[in-house]
């Protein structure tokens, strides 16, 4: 499977951006905040779907995320479909209807991000977790290629993991580990249960006992909360007694008052305010009294009255007398400035023409009026005349022209035939740059040559010439696996012997030194020694019989068994030590069986060992014909066998010189026919350049082909430019000739243009000079100054009318002023137009004066009318206030408002007291109604009542209190007792604890069996994988490493650490072995690299292939190895797609200048 498009419809920062994902090595580049990792995390939502949460919604909302692309199989079926941020149907085709999961599953077979990831996906942090482990596990092979085959960048975690997981689970020896704590805490509750034992008898008289108790103690809490409730009452009806007293007085005051108006709240401040109101309106209708009723009248009609009836007229009369005054200073100035003007307008005339009068001047106004198309025949006049010059200049520039082109095409050489030249100079150009091309393969070759050589030298256990090694038939790999595999079986099973015996010899040191230890402590009994003793005692006791009952005669046996001691002592001593070893075994039982069990282990591990001694015999006899069948399968090709791992390695890198020989012939044939391709090209353009005549400028021998393709394509550039430079000439005076005809027709129009203007002049401009021509150049100054003339004339015309109207104006200012004179202040009608005005404007300010006063007083007596009218509607109000007080008091007179007040209050203040007594009978009544408060004190006697509460207070505590305080105490003791007594209940509670206990032991167990079983099974796996790949995965890989270190390393290959283990070895040119310890930390990432890459190109002998997707992996790389890797990835291109993620731009670039050899598309990304 391979992505062919992927589409980010709606995604992070892109909206309908594509990119067209071919086959071959795809980068994707874009730098940082360009997208790069948006598009990386799209690619695994599209794949697999999106998460719950997501960062790339800041442009489009959760809903609108959207990305789209097209998946093809191997056999060529294509699926192009999109995803939605969906919880379901979330997987879309073109048309928007959904797909199944089954579908998908046609095209992606791995469902789960994860394991895609790990086996398909590559990032920069897990390079560096893959190189970091690879030192973590010192570099043991089988976990190493089982973490590259995986794509688990931490197995010796995930080991270590499920280790300590087990551990902390259980120990043998432990005490803090979940199942220790759970065992023991089990052991301490079976031991309650057992103890929890109790009498049944003592418990029922106890419990009889607390049951009776406890019946009494109710009998005396019910007695004591009776007599509790009385004597609250009493108390309570103690207390209550002087407010009910003194709520009957109050209601019998109420009842003595009779009928009462109860007044609002405010009365007595509304009656107050009222009185206070009116009291003030008296005092101010009294003031106003005593002012005149009416104002005196105005003696008589004012003087001024005719005068101010005529106050407009003389306002009009003043804001004239500045224009009448400026009128008469100005009509003098205004006359000669009339004078003026007409006498410059003659000047102007005179300037036109001298045959006219200034009173005939009227008949060029015509021609002034013509001044806009004078001016425009004047311009077009300038225009015919430069045209026609220009035309005729123009017509003798090209007769120049075209006599000098003539010259110049004559000069030229005769044209020549270059159409086969032009064809197989393209032709030899259309194979590309063969001469560098021939030079890099002749480079090439010598590279790969060199690079055999050297690398046949580096084989080791064979010397001889390349074509010899290409000669042998070398066993199979298959062969070699086979007795790799037969090597292996006996490798383990002596490792397997070896360490089964450092095992047994540790367990035997171990033993032995703990029968020391017993022995150190004191002679340990055993069952052996008290069989002896007793066997002797038996003895003994069969002697002393035979001596004593049988009488015989014992012959010495009894010296024998008693050693200088009689008969019946030994006996007795042999009795006593019998006895003694027996109660020691009894007393140190446990010593002694673990004497006993050490004595036995002790035994068992020697037979053990010698056991295995005899099969380590039996192995090495049944190896060595199977060793001798392995050095027999190499004397053919005179090598002496290493064993069979490293023979496979050895094979491997036959194999790649033997491709490298291969690759070298086929290059060395590609040259040869380049070689001959380029002799064939150099001959074609050697014949078509001497058929040119022009000789060849390079041998026709093995010579470079650039130098002569150069020559044949100078020639042709030079007969080129010539024939171009002949068509140009003739071109160009074609065009000349073509002008030439054109200027002539443009020549003859200038001059018919000419005629009739001339007429067209004479016709506008004729009057303008009346007998004398007028030339175009100066009818311009004629025409201004005619119109300057007719300008003054017109402005003698507005100054005379002006003279005419400030007469008429002065005129009739001074008739108005006499007429109001004569009206108004006869005195003043034989003076001054201006100062009659005056004297009119002093008149008229006196009558404004005397005007002011009499409106004055009229304002006045208009004020003191309208405060009448507002102090009678107050009156009335206030009037109105005290009515309604009346008809709230009961319909009062106003001087009974008082004690109507004084009524109320005291009602108020008496029913006020009331509800408070009530209120305080009411809380202290506990619930109880009045009603019920008042039944309850009926018949009693207020001074038997402290009396009374005393004797019950008296029984409460001196008899009641006590003896429930003691009841309380002997139901405690007894329950004490029986909580004592009682196991049942805590037998009970040790017994369901100890099944949770028993539940979770279950539980934890099964957990402990997973994890250590899963560690088994990995470890087993790990194993099995390394056995089944280390061959071909580890020569792959020993391939590319040597690539990516630039033959810093030679390759790789696995050996054995101290304890036997497999390890993984980098090897030097020299033959060095690096453990993995001692490379660098690149050198390690780039290891873990390379074991990918091999795995992937293994996976692919046999799987589909699948897109694998990097994420700058190359960023702590300098140029050299990354150009390696590239190389490398661009290879691997050709066998399964990949897309590199990257922002450095110098990838990019080293990418592009190895595309030559590989197929590449660079995508770079922008936002």
């Amino acid at each position: 499977m391979r992505i062919t498009r992927l589409e980010l419809k709606a995604f992070g920062p892109f909206t309908d951006r594509i990119l067209e994902l071919g086959p071959g090595l795809h980068i994707v580049y874009g730098p940082n905040e360009a997208g790069k990792s948006s598009t990386l995390r799209a690619l695994k939502a599209w794949l697999f779907g999106f998460g719950h949460q997501t960062s790339d919604n800041f442009l489009h909302a959760n809903e609108q995320l959207l990305v789209g692309g097209c998946l093809q199989a191997e056999d060529g079926r294509e699926l192009a479909f999109s995803r939605r941020k969906k919880r379901k149907a979330d997987v879309l085709d073109p048309e928007g209807n959904p797909i199944t999961a089954e579908t998908l599953a046609g095209f992606l077979p791995i469902a789960e991000q994860a394991v895609f990831e790990s086996l398909y996906g590559l990032s920069h942090e897990d390079l560096i977790r893959g190189g970091e482990d690879i030192l973590a596990q010192k570099g043991e092979v089988g976990q190493a290629l089982f973490s590259a085959g995986a794509g688990i960048s931490s197995l010796r975690g995930v080991l270590a993991g499920l280790d300590s997981d087990a551990e902390a689970l259980f120990k043998a020896r432990g005490a803090k580990q979940e199942i220790n704590e759970a065992l023991a805490a089990y052991k301490e509750t079976q031991r309650i249960v057992r103890e929890a034992s109790l009498s049944s008898r003592e418990w029922q008289e106890i419990n009889s006992s607390l049951s009776g108790a406890q019946e009494a103690l109710r009998l005396i809490e019910k007695q004591q909360g009776e007599k509790e409730r009385r004597r609250r009452q009493l108390e309570r009806i103690h207390q209550l007694l002087p407010q009910l007293a003194l709520g009957n007085a109050l209601r019998q005051q109420l009842a003595e008052l009779g009928e009462v108006v109860v007044l609002p709240d405010d009365f007595h401040a509304r009656r107050l305010e009222v009185e206070k109101a009116l009291h003030t309106l008296s005092r101010r209708e009294a003031d106003l009294a005593g002012k005149p009723a009416q104002r005196r009248k105005m003696a008589e009609v004012s003087p001024y009255q005719e005068v101010l009836e005529s106050e407009a007229a003389i306002e009009e009369l003043q804001q004239r007398l500045g224009g009448y005054n400026k009128a008469r200073e100005d009509q003098p100035n205004l006359e000669g400035m009339r004078i003026s003007c007409k006498r410059e307008a003659a000047e102007f005339l005179r300037m036109v023409r001298q045959d006219i009068s200034l009173e005939q001047v009227e008949i060029l106004r015509a021609v002034s009026g013509r001044r806009k198309i004078i001016g425009d025949l004047a311009i077009r006049h300038k225009g015919l005349q430069e045209g026609l010059g220009q035309a005729e200049k123009d017509l003798r520039d090209i007769q120049r022209e075209i006599e000098l082109l003539d010259e110049e095409i004559a000069r030229l050489p005769q044209a020549k035939e270059a159409a086969g030249l032009q064809q197989f100079c393209r032709l030899a150009r259309k194979g590309g740059a063969i001469d560098e091309d021939l030079r890099n393969r002749a480079k090439l070759v010598e590279d790969k040559k060199r690079h055999c050589l050297v690398a046949m030298s580096r084989l080791a256990l064979w010397s001889g010439e390349l074509s010899r090694f290409l000669a042998l038939r070398l066993p199979l790999l298959e062969t070699v696996r086979k007795f790799e595999e037969f090597f292996h079986l006996h490798d383990e099973r002596q490792r397997d012997i070896i360490k089964e015996r450092e095992r047994l010899h540790k367990r035997l040191k171990e033993t032995q030194a703990g029968i020391r230890q017993l022995e150190t402590t004191g002679n340990t009994p055993t069952e052996e020694e008290l069989v002896a003793l007793r066997s002797r005692r038996d003895l003994g006791w069969e002697l002393l019989c035979r001596q004593w009952l049988k009488g015989e005669d014992l012959a010495g046996e009894d010296l024998a068994f008693g050693q200088d001691l009689p008969l019946p002592e030994a006996y007795e001593k042999k009795v006593r030590q019998a006895d003694t070893l027996a109660d020691r075994l009894r007393h140190e039982a446990d010593r002694v069986q673990a004497f006993a069990a050490l004595r036995a282990e002790e035994q068992n591990l020697t037979g053990l060992l010698a056991e295995l001694e005899n099969e380590q015999s039996q192995i090495i006899l049944a190896f060595n014909p199977l060793a001798a069948e392995w050095r027999i399968l190499w004397e053919p090709y005179a090598i002496t066998p290493l064993s069979p791992k490293e023979m496979l390695a050895w094979l491997v890198e036959a194999g790649d010189l033997r491709r490298s020989a291969d690759e070298l012939q086929a290059d060395e044939r590609e040259l040869a026919r380049k070689s001959l391709e380029r002799q064939e090209l150099k001959n074609s353009l050697a014949r078509e350049l001497a058929g040119l005549s022009e000789g060849l400028a390079a041998e026709t021998g093995e010579g470079e082909l650039e130098p002569l393709i150069f020559h044949g394509e100078a020639i042709l550039s030079r007969l080129t430019a010539l024939e171009e430079k002949r068509n140009r000439l003739l071109e160009k005076k074609a065009d000349l000739l073509k002008n030439a005809g054109l200027l002539e027709g443009k020549k003859a129009d200038f001059l018919q243009d000419q005629m009739t203007w001339r007429r067209e002049w004479q016709e506008v401009a004729g009057d303008l000079g009346g007998d004398r021509v007028i030339l175009p150049a100066e009818a311009g100054d004629l025409l201004d100054n005619l119109h300057s003339c007719f300008n003054k004339l017109k402005e003698a015309e507005d100054l005379r009318k002006r003279i005419d109207g400030i007469a008429r104006d002065t005129r009739r200012f001074e008739e108005g002023a006499m007429a109001l004179a004569e009206r108004l202040f006869p005195a003043s009608i034989n003076q001054p137009a201006s100062e009659i005005v005056a004297q009119l404007k002093t008149l008229l300010n006196q009558a404004r004066t005397e005007r002011t006063l009499r409106e004055g007083h009229l304002e006045q007596e208009k004020q003191e009318a309208e405060e009448a009218l507002l102090l009678a509607g107050e009156r009335k109000d206030l009037e109105q206030q005290g009515a309604e007080l009346c008809r709230l008091a009961g319909r009062v007179l106003p001087e009974e408002l008082e004690a109507v007040e004084e009524r109320s209050a005291r009602y108020r203040s008496l029913a006020a007291s009331l509800a408070q007594t009530e209120k305080i009978l009411l809380e202290g009544a506990g619930g109880l109604t009045l009603a019920e408060l008042e039944g309850q004190t009926a018949g009693i006697d207020p001074d038997q009542l402290p009396e009374e509460i005393g004797r019950l207070t008296q029984e409460i505590e001196l008899e009641l209190a006590p003896e429930g305080k003691r009841l309380s105490v002997l139901i405690g003791e007894k329950r004490n007792q029986l909580r004592q007594m009682d196991g049942n209940a805590r037998a009970a509670e040790a017994a369901e604890q100890g099944a949770r206990l028993l539940a979770k032991i279950r539980r934890l167990a099964e957990r402990y069996i997973q994890l250590k079983v899963a560690g088994f099974v990995l470890k087993n796996e790990i194993e099995r994988f390394r056995r089944e790949n280390q061959t071909p995965v580890l020569a792959i890989t020993s391939r590319y490493f040597r690539e990516l270190t630039l033959g810093s390393f030679a390759g790789l290959l696995p050996d054995e650490n101290d304890q036997g283990d497999p390890v993984l070895v980098g090897t030097r040119s020299n033959g060095a072995r690096v453990l993995v310890e001692r490379m660098s930390s690149g050198t390690r990432d780039q290891l873990y690299l390379a074991m990918r890459l091999a795995s992937l190109e293994w996976r692919l002998a046999d799987h589909e292939p699948m897109p694998f997707i990097l994420d700058d992996i190359l960023v702590n790389a300098d140029d050299a190895r990354s150009r390696a890797a590239l190389k490398i990835l661009g290879e691997l291109a050709a066998k399964t797609q990949i897309i590199l993620f990257t922002h450095h731009r110098r990838i990019v670039d080293e990418a592009r200048q190895l595309a030559e050899n590989s197929e590449l598309q660079v995508h770079e990304l922008s936002t």
